[in-house]
């Protein structure tokens, strides 16, 4: 597919566009009331404030200062804007920040981390869609000195749109499924054109750096490439003293398994693990969807559920944990975890929260989105790949024989977290570094 042709699709498109938004409204996944946001514009109130209740200040007077663009997608990708942000104001700091979101989810993280901190410089919008005459409204209304496409959201005129009014592109904690990768590969001249016109891409690993490599192949001049990792970090959660002193009574001198985010078809895997483990064991399963605990503890033979209000005794094997916002807790508990979306193909979850406790950690095969971390944590001796409850509960029992193992692995693990924990502010100084060099970076957008 050419340029000329996805903007053609777009034009056809259009007189749909409304209705699409409409529907997508009535099932709660878009805000009606922010639709003008994704035609590029935005609500004016009568004083002159942004009517998004995400603004802090005025919209005229955010583009006069010429903010840095973020562009995120959701949750995950949100908080990593919202980290790089933050590290950019130590090397920027009489710049402003807008943050444009694809979901209200994503909208809404950045709305309660501009309520917690009024002093931050962010204001936050819905991304527009990719309509080149949305994009030329937005970047008008804007008018960004840098653009900074996070994780995997390329979009070829929020990109090529910017480029042309002398925007500098960035990508940062950028990565490419194999399925994306395939689908660019496909469109040769787009992908040159796209990737091409970052000045300065920072991959997650060597392995994306390749592939943004084959992608630019011929672009001229050719994008920097500089690998910093996933800026995709979770928060670290604080332990709930009371709860962690109830779990630690009811398990008594038993071991604790610790099952994290599981996804359904996993959790009947893990029971029959615990089992396999015997009697020295307290199993806690923590699901994604804390809607399915009921399931859960019903084929865990009337498990205590923590939705019910329940706490389990010295007699429970299983106790479910269907809440939110306890992990923190568990990880401070557990012995071993077992990180799920990783048996069924939901692609895993992030593995850093556990490794910052020094927890072994298992995992299927499927982790395909956090497939560099759980790379690298490999390498310090973390990670243990299993396929069904026997492997789950042999892999576990041959840790359980080798202490000295377990201690080297818990070391290596912390010190991955805390180096992980550098990678904003170090992105920060490769971009910094970036825009005093270019000559476009300090002018005005076209």
């Amino acid at each position: 597919m050419t340029l000329y042709l996805y903007n053609a699709l777009w034009h056809l498109f259009r007189p749909f566009i409304g209705v699409v938004l409409t529907y997508r409204e009535r099932r709660g996944k878009a805000d009606a009331g922010r639709r003008i946001e994704r035609y590029g514009r935005v609500n004016i109130a009568a004083d002159g404030m942004s009517a998004s209740r995400t603004a802090i200040t005025s919209p005229k007077m955010i583009a006069a200062n010429r903010p840095i663009w973020l562009h995120a997608v959701s949750v995950g990708e949100s908080v990593a804007a919202l980290r790089l942000a933050s590290a950019l104001t130590s090397q920027l700091p009489d710049k402003q920040f807008l943050i444009t979101t694809n979901t209200i989810a994503g909208a809404a993280l950045i709305a309660a981390a501009i309520d917690s901190d009024s002093k931050m410089p962010l204001i936050s919008v819905l991304q527009p869609l990719d309509h080149p005459d949305f994009v030329d409204a937005f970047l008008a209304t804007w008018r960004p000195s840098a653009a900074i496409f996070m994780e995997s959201d390329f979009w070829p005129n929020l990109i090529l749109r910017s480029k042309r009014r002398d925007i500098p592109i960035i990508f940062a904690s950028s990565q490419l499924s194999q399925k994306a990768f395939r689908r660019w590969q496909r469109r040769p001249q787009l992908a040159r054109h796209v990737f091409g016109a970052a000045d300065l891409i920072l991959p997650v690993d060597n392995k994306q750096a390749t592939q943004f490599r084959t992608l630019i192949d011929g672009a001229t001049p050719l994008p920097a490439i500089d690998v910093i990792g996933s800026l995709k970090l979770p928060d670290p959660h604080t332990p709930d003293q009371p709860l962690l002193k109830t779990l630690k009574h009811a398990a008594g001198t038993r071991r604790i398994f610790l099952a994290a985010s599981t996804h359904a078809g996993e959790d009947e895997i893990i029971i029959a693990a615990a089992k396999a483990l015997g009697a020295g064991w307290l199993t806690i399963i923590a699901p994604r969807h804390p809607h399915r605990g009921a399931a859960i503890a019903t084929a865990a033979h009337g498990a205590p559920q923590r939705s019910t209000g329940a706490l389990p005794t010295t007699k429970d094997a299983f106790y479910i944990m269907d809440s939110l916002g306890e992990m923190g807790t568990l990880f401070s508990l557990a012995d071993y975890v077992f990180l799920g979306g990783s048996l069924v193909p939901s692609g895993g979850h992030n593995p850093l929260e556990p490794a910052g406790f020094g927890l072994p950690i298992l995992t299927g095969a499927h982790i395909f989105k956090n497939e560099a971390e759980f790379d690298g944590l490999a390498a310090t001796g973390a990670i243990f790949e299993i396929t069904d409850a026997r492997s789950v509960a042999d892999q576990i029992m041959m840790l359980e024989q080798n202490p000295a193992q377990r201690a080297a692995l818990a070391k290596a693990a912390k010190h991955y977290v805390t180096m992980a924990r550098q990678r904003a502010s170090q992105a920060a100084h490769c971009i910094d570094r970036t825009l005093k060099a270019l000559p476009v970076a300090n002018t005005p957008g076209r």
